[in-house]
């Protein structure tokens, strides 16, 4: 044990006692997958037609460029802060900030609107044994409220024991869609389709476009590295969780995607529907299912809202610990060695966020649609500055690999400004519009915040992303 080691195992948490399994668990549950099968694969499809499948595949590659330079840091580096102590080893404390503050807004937010998506399938749920009272803004407030205090109940209780009902959660919504898709494929008789193998009438700027909408669904799957401190072998389950979470994620996107196309009767179809998985379900003769697979929906929903305020907490517990936010953040609970203070600061802003925007009447899935888009920025921000810094990195340290890492940077960080500017421009219609503000606004208090305590506090700001610890 190094002497940083030494320091850092009286901080309160329950160091090494998280497996392997439980922190692939918190990436799993961090991208949902089953959250962004339900509807991106329809989403795609409107501009990438037969084409859809691919674009979530090229997606993929640039994802897995991306996790790449993540795993750079995290075979080196482990601590509970994720992203932003992986920063301040190329970028400095400035750009740790930068991306911890970025990461912080994304997790939040992702947060948030995943807590609408959970209380809206709730509610369906609660449809089809006769309980009406939560369909509306009042009644998804109170079921978001009671949701939202089950999750950080759950986060407070122990790290393992939400890691555990998080992929719990996430499986019983994998295998429940699963189960329609291969339904599907079977009623149809049309396993090799070939419309879709050989991309017929595939418009490649479609394709291009839906690669956006397909690079958004795996954001999250870097959330193991949040567990840093608490990983029993962090250097190898960490960088497996990233990768593997992102091939997974991938894997199902793309046999998702084909089968729906399948079961609609082309992608024209499947665009045409407000709620796909239902609807194949239904055509499959698998009408059962529909109250199963609202179970899923919003099993797979609460698990990105437990995982998210995971992320969170650490980063304000990191942050406490420092100095660079306030020290009461990095408060831990005596028995369990939760971050609590850090989880019990994050919900409220998390549940006010959620019941503000469905509260003033907006439907749950646009709630989720809205905040979720904000959120994905800050995350797009973090992983441009990891893949700008990993390169640094590396030629610091002269350790191989420079020209693999060198590649994986410029494609991740291409990847992102792709998305990021197609998120812009075309300006979207209100008030998609005005969601890169929010964003930027957020940014810019945070980082005016840090340059005040660099007048203030140079020396607290200077440990900027330290709290962790090297192989």
């Amino acid at each position: 044990m190094s002497a940083n080691d030494t320091v850092l195992a009286g901080d309160g948490l329950a160091r090494r006692s998280v497996s392997t399994f439980e922190v692939g668990a918190q990436s799993v549950a961090n991208v949902a997958p089953s959250a962004v099968i339900a509807f991106a694969p329809a989403a795609m499809a409107a501009s990438a037609g037969n084409g859809a499948w691919l674009s979530f595949a090229i997606a993929l590659v640039g994802v897995m460029a991306i996790g790449y330079c993540v795993c750079v840091f995290a075979r080196r580096r482990a601590g509970a802060t994720s992203l932003y102590a992986f920063s301040r080893l190329s970028l400095g404390p400035g750009g740790a900030f930068v991306t911890g503050w970025a990461l912080l807004i994304g997790a939040v937010c992702i947060a948030a609107g995943s807590l609408a998506g959970a209380g809206y399938y709730t509610s369906r749920v609660l449809e089809t044994v006769g309980v009406q009272t939560f369909a509306g803004p009042a009644g998804q407030v109170f079921l978001d409220i009671v949701l939202v205090l089950i999750a950080a109940w759950l986060t407070i209780v122990g790290v393992r024991l939400a890691a555990r009902v998080s992929s719990a959660l996430e499986v019983l919504s994998i295998v429940l869609i699963v189960l329609v898709l291969i339904a599907v494929l079977i009623t149809h008789g049309q396993v090799f389709d070939l419309d879709q193998i050989t991309l017929k009438g595939f418009d490649a700027d479609g394709i291009v476009f839906a690669v956006v909408l397909a690079v958004l669904g795996f954001v999250g799957f870097e959330g193991a590295a949040s567990l840093g401190a608490e990983a029993a072998e962090p250097y190898r389950a960490i960088p497996r969780a990233v990768m593997g979470s992102a091939v997974l994620a991938g894997v199902l996107y793309i046999f998702a995607t084909y089968a729906q196309v399948v079961g609609a009767g082309g992608p024209e179809a499947l665009a045409a529907s407000a709620d796909p998985m239902e609807d194949l379900a239904r055509g499959s003769g698998l009408d059962f299912l529909g109250p199963f697979l609202d179970i899923g929906f919003a099993a797979s929903f609460l698990a990105v809202v437990m995982a998210c305020i995971t992320v969170a907490a650490r980063l304000l517990f990191g942050m406490g610990k420092e100095g660079v936010l306030p020290a009461w953040l990095a408060r831990t609970h005596p028995r369990h060695r939760t971050p609590t203070s850090g989880i019990v600061a994050v919900t409220p802003v998390v549940a006010v966020a959620t019941c503000a925007v469905v509260g003033a009447g907006t439907a749950p899935l646009l709630a989720t649609t809205y905040i979720d888009t904000v959120g994905t920025f800050g995350y797009m921000l973090s992983y441009i500055l990891i893949c700008v810094g990993a390169p640094l990195f590396i030629r610091r340290l002269g350790a191989a690999k420079l020209a693999m890492t060198v590649l994986c940077g410029v494609v991740g960080t291409v990847v992102m400004a792709y998305v990021f500017y197609r998120n812009i421009f075309p300006v979207p219609a209100a008030p998609m519009n005005l969601l890169p503000y929010v964003f930027v606004a957020v940014l810019v208090l945070g980082i005016a915040g840090f340059a005040a305590l660099r007048f203030r506090d140079p020396e607290a700001a200077q440990r900027a992303g330290t709290y962790a610890e090297d192989a």
